[in-house]
């Protein structure tokens, strides 16, 4: 007979039962948009418990400090006695446990704002993110959790989240990355590649049957699109959450998750009185849905795992989101939901868009697309920057790692993309305009551009912040923000005599009141780090220009067969 400590030492680590953490959240009174979670958290023991909410978000990358929100935060032991605990960091408190076995922490989310990743609660109906709602225990993201709800009665839930009622996720990464509705609103289904997608629709009224059947197959079409350039869909169930805003509104916009994706859009963003789809919605699911696979799965190496407690930067925002602006425009061609004009006229605007201020999204779009069209020119149509996109899949992500510059610069490599360093030196590391004329061409496309008036040019890029406040994002170079020193994070109050304001047209005025007036005094005013600082430099005046996208109407043979390969996804034909 074995001794027993030898039986001890034989059970896996694997093999051992680790214990959930318990969710419940409530809405005590929709009124108060308050949003109630308590979280029961195993301790076994210790004499003290961290937990935090996540300062930094997947899905929208990038800090959003979501204990902000928090109200009325308590803990207690398992007999319900209140426990001593304090505020160790902006997101993160210490609970003095007094050796109980378990504790619960509890709190209040405030729920009152229109946003891709915050929480909401409007009348009947509350949507929210994982990451805020839901703490973690410091050191222990692989903990797996249930969810349960307490509800007004009427209301349903929609959630991300495996199981029903509770609902589960194996890790903390899961968790909070799952988008979920709560309350009133329209939920329909279907079948695509053997997967059951939802669409869940708020306000009920806006779901209608034309417009359901309008969404039900652009959701098909995309879907079906994009799952065959992977071999397959992901994920067992998907659901695309959509909230129709009938309030103004500055921005559409989409924010991905692993089994998901969330949509804002107005009223008239998302369907006309004939329930027509407005033009964004195409594109708006195409990305969303992309990125089920380029940065949801395929990731960068900066980014695997994620720190919830920090900003995660990569070199490689332009392929993450500029790539998939490019698949969702082509995705578009490809599943017969846009004609060919709709993805020149698309094409043409980002190049306007890159001229006057470049960005991720619509530099990297042509990007991708010169890309693709310098692989298959190079390779006679063997090959194409799908290829590359299937190797990160199956390379990085299905071997639990991220990629960095380097393995994508291989990659481009490997398939035929030639001077792939030097095209990465010139046109990404580098500041030289993309070459669009001379690459489009190899496809039949030409590629013409006309300038049309100067006006004057402030030269940022800009993210919405707290309460309408415009963050700088990047600062084009040679511009008049440039000069001005302007940095990156910088929150921009005045433009001469314009007060800039996300919710504002303050770019129009900008111009507007500027116009004819390069090099007079212009004042900059910032808030950095806290304090407000004065910045001067000149207006500074930049040629508008149009472009205009065209294919070939006598393309040559090989012209012919790289534009069908672009606009079918094939190759070799």
């Amino acid at each position: 007979m074995r001794p027993l400590f030898a039986l001890l030492v034989a059970v896996p680590q694997s093999a051992q039962t680790v214990a959930p953490v318990t969710y419940e959240v409530s809405v005590p009174a929709p009124s108060t948009k308050l949003f109630h979670v308590s979280a029961d958290f195993p301790t076994r023991g210790k004499d003290t418990l961290y937990v935090s909410l996540p300062a930094w978000s997947p899905g929208i990358y990038k800090v959003q400090n979501y204990a902000r929100f928090v109200r009325h935060f308590g803990a207690k032991n398992v007999a319900g006695q209140p426990l001593i605990w304090d505020v160790l960091d902006k997101d993160t408190w210490r609970v003095v446990t007094g050796m109980s076995e378990r504790v619960t922490a509890e709190f209040d989310f405030l729920a009152d704002s229109i946003a891709l990743s915050w929480a909401r609660i409007v009348g009947d109906f509350g949507q929210f993110l994982g990451t805020n709602l839901f703490l973690y225990e410091e050191g222990h993201l692989d903990r797996p959790a249930d969810v349960r709800f307490a509800l007004p009665a009427g209301w349903q839930v929609t959630t991300a989240l495996g199981g029903a009622g509770p609902y589960a996720a194996p890790n903390y990464h899961e968790l909070a990355d799952a988008m979920t509705f709560v309350g009133k609103y329209s939920l329909d289904s279907l079948q695509v590649d053997g997967k059951w997608m939802r669409i869940a629709v708020w306000p009920s009224d806006a779901y209608t049957a034309a417009v359901q059947r309008n969404l039900r197959r652009t959701v098909e079409k995309i879907a079906k699109q994009q799952n065959a350039l992977f071999a397959g869909p992901p994920y067992e169930r998907y659901t695309v959450f959509v909230n129709v805003i009938r309030e103004p509104i500055p921005f559409s916009g989409v924010l991905e998750h692993s089994a998901s994706q969330f949509d804002i859009l107005s009223q008239d963003a998302f369907a006309d009185e004939a329930s027509t789809l407005g033009g964004f919605v195409v594109p708006l699911m195409a990305h969303g849905y992309f990125h089920l696979f380029n940065v949801k799965r395929i990731r960068p190496a900066e980014m695997w795992p994620y720190d919830y407690h920090a900003e995660q930067n990569t070199p490689l925002l332009w392929w993450f989101e500029g790539v998939t602006n490019y698949y969702a425009h082509i995705t578009s061609v490809r599943a017969g939901l846009w004609k060919p004009y709709d993805f020149l006229a698309t094409v043409a605007r980002e190049m306007e868009q890159v001229e006057w201020t470049p960005d991720p999204w619509s530099k990297g779009a042509l990007t991708g697309l010169l890309l693709d069209i310098a692989i298959r020119d190079a390779t006679d149509n063997r090959r194409s920057l799908d290829d590359v996109t299937r190797a990160l899949y199956t390379r990085f992500y299905q071997k639990g790692m991220g990629f960095a510059a380097a393995d994508l610069v291989g990659l481009l490599r490997e398939v035929g993309m030639p001077d792939a360093d030097g095209f990465f030196e010139r046109y990404i590391n580098g500041r030289e305009p993309l070459p669009y004329e001379a690459v489009c061409l190899n496809a039949g496309i030409t590629v013409d551009r006309q300038t049309i008036s100067r006006i004057p040019f402030l030269g940022i890029s800009a993210q919405r912040g707290d309460a309408g406040a415009l963050v700088v994002d990047a600062v084009v170079p040679g511009s008049t923000a440039e000069a001005a020193g302007l940095e990156p994070g910088d929150i921009l109050l005045k433009a001469g005599d314009i007060e800039t304001r996300s919710d504002e047209d303050w770019r129009g005025k900008f111009r507007d009141r500027y116009r004819g007036q390069a090099g007079a005094p212009l004042v900059i005013s910032v808030t950095r780090g806290g304090q407000t600082l004065t910045l001067n430099a000149q207006v500074r005046e930049r040629p508008v220009l149009l472009f205009l996208l065209t294919l070939q109407s006598s393309p040559t043979k090989k012209q012919a067969r790289i534009w069908r390969g672009l606009s079918t996804g094939s190759t070799n034909n």
